[in-house]
């Protein structure tokens, strides 16, 4: 239960975030629409993103905060601390070279990244405009990335939760106010992801003060722990940025077709994003700290069952959200973004390839859930491997699906890819003896689908009796999707019950203060 609470109170405050940051993709529909602007918007937000992977919340978590974890339960604090200042000198003096680089060379850099660009100057200096403002911004949330390890590693999740809800905040402040000072309302976009960045760092320093972790710059050693770190952050680093490459070859491919399909692939991975960023982060953020103490205190037993329990919860959340976006996807599309710039036929398209997307959800949750495994015991390596033979996948699909299928054969390829990374991982975990696929599990999984495919056949009959796309007016249109919504989620849950997988009381227990 204390692992469910943890995932709860960092998925609540990641729904907030995730609140705003449809306000904010409300916005750039509105105002950008799917034109070139937005597509160079998209670009912009994919290379500090790509660096972000490396420098911020994949790597660098999964290499610092097991050992600051570690550090912090069998040496005390102070040890802690040491470890953690000898990080923060060597980070900061890599990021800033790193940012004179990529500053330096972004213009040749953008031609390698999206060459289809070529054929549509507008879009290609837009991208490289967008790009040279938000750079910085992986500066201050790599920063933020290790301050948040320290107080996740004291079960402060709360306040890095809610960091990200701050910084959409500010990027949708930003951007209301100062839409119409310049030439295109990307700039405006583009300088709030920057703020956004300080405003997330300042959001965990300011409470790590507080508990007493404020950390100073210190003379670099390379003592045994820093080259542990290191030791751990070389796979992970080249791990997440095979995926990150693996992104910026989809980026690359979709640069070829027509204006507006990276947009479309943006605002559907926005949708799909919702349900993988409240469950699979918080499940992520929560389950790496709390595995990495228990296999470090020999407790093998209690980490595989911890393990099972995020496994089951975790996909009692996002099979049916998967669901949801599959059979709702073109009212979701209509009734967030289908305003201002945004016409019907980018509905249309973008509701296709968040079907697509949708598919690999569960998939990208397990992922999740199977790698903090891997990271809890310091093997950074097989999720590499995995990694690559789902790149492999994904980039052999992409190229035979985007002839005929545009961006949605690209968001197939990447769903199919998933699958193929989380079976691969669940498959060496086994092997190694890390997962059990106990009969509880065994009878989960299986009530599980019956649950599911009778939420799918009592939306569909929903679907069929509202009809929210041919309603006129977005309070209606709304209303009518609000009403899908509930009727799916209370079929879900009356299906669950009836078959075991989840009772209402146990439910009610779950989420109470005595849990």
């Amino acid at each position: 239960m204390n692992l469910i609470r943890s995932i709860t109170t960092v998925g609540s405050y990641t729904i907030g975030s995730r609140v705003f940051g449809f306000v904010r993709e409300v916005l750039t529909a509105s105002f950008l629409g799917a034109g070139p602007a937005a597509d160079a918007l998209v670009i912009a937000i994919k290379v500090p993103s790509f660096f972000r992977r490396l420098f911020a919340e994949g790597a660098f978590n999964a290499s610092f905060v097991p050992l600051f974890a570690g550090l912090l339960a069998t040496k005390g604090k102070e040890e802690a601390r040491s470890f953690a200042e000898q990080i923060l000198t060597i980070w900061v003096g890599v990021l800033f070279l790193l940012m004179l680089f990529v500053e330096f060379f972004l213009p040749s850099l953008m031609l390698l990244i999206v060459p289809g660009f070529k054929e549509t100057p507008d879009r290609l200096y837009y991208a490289i405009e967008f790009s040279r403002i938000t750079f910085p911004f992986i500066f201050f949330i790599s920063l933020t990335a290790l301050y948040s390890g320290i107080l996740n590693s004291m079960d402060k999740f709360a306040i890095v939760a809610s960091s990200p809800m701050a910084g959409n905040m500010v990027i949708i402040a930003v951007v209301l106010g100062f839409y119409d000072k310049f030439i295109s309302p990307g700039y405006a976009f583009a300088w709030g992801i920057m703020v956004c960045g300080i405003i997330q760092w300042l959001w965990v320093w300011t409470p790590a003060l507080k508990a007493t972790v404020g950390l100073r710059f210190v003379w670099p050693r390379l003592n045994d722990n820093v080259k542990k770190f290191f030791k751990v952050l070389a796979p992970a680093a080249f791990g997440s940025g095979v995926v990150q490459i693996n992104l910026f070859i989809g980026a690359y491919i979709a640069s070829w077709l027509p204006v507006g399909a990276i947009s479309y692939l943006n605002y559907a991975d926005r949708l799909n994003q919702l349900p993988l960023s409240v469950i699979g982060v918080a499940v992520s953020t929560a389950l790496l700290p709390i595995l990495s103490r228990q296999i470090r205190a020999g407790s093998q037993n209690k980490a595989q069952k911890t393990q099972n329990e995020a496994i089951e919860f975790s996909m009692f959340l996002t099979l049916p959200a998967a669901l949801a976006l599959i059979v709702l996807a073109e009212p979701f599309v209509m009734v967030v973004f289908e305003r201002g710039a945004f016409s019907m036929h980018d509905t249309q398209a973008t509701a296709l390839t968040l079907r697509a997307l949708a598919m690999g959800l569960p998939a990208y949750v397990l992922i999740k859930v199977f790698s903090s495994s891997f990271f809890a015991r310091q093997d950074t390596r097989t999720p590499v491997y995995t990694a690559c033979a789902g790149i492999v996948v994904d980039i052999c699909l992409s190229l035979l699906l985007m002839g005929i299928y545009h961006q949605v054969g690209i968001a197939f390829a990447t769903a199919i890819a998933a699958w193929v990374n989380a079976i691969l991982l669940g498959y060496f975990l086994w092997r190694r003896g890390y997962f059990l696929f106990e009969d509880h599990l065994k009878k989960f999984v299986s009530r599980m689908l019956l649950s599911c495919a009778g939420t799918t056949a009592l939306l569909r009959l929903a679907l069929f009796l509202f009809q929210p796309l041919d309603l006129e007016g977005a309070f209606v249109r709304g209303l009518s999707v609000a009403g899908l919504v509930a009727i799916g989620l209370f079929g879900f849950l009356s299906f669950s019950h009836l078959m075991g997988v989840m009772r209402f009381n146990e439910l009610k227990y779950m989420f109470s203060s005595r849990a």
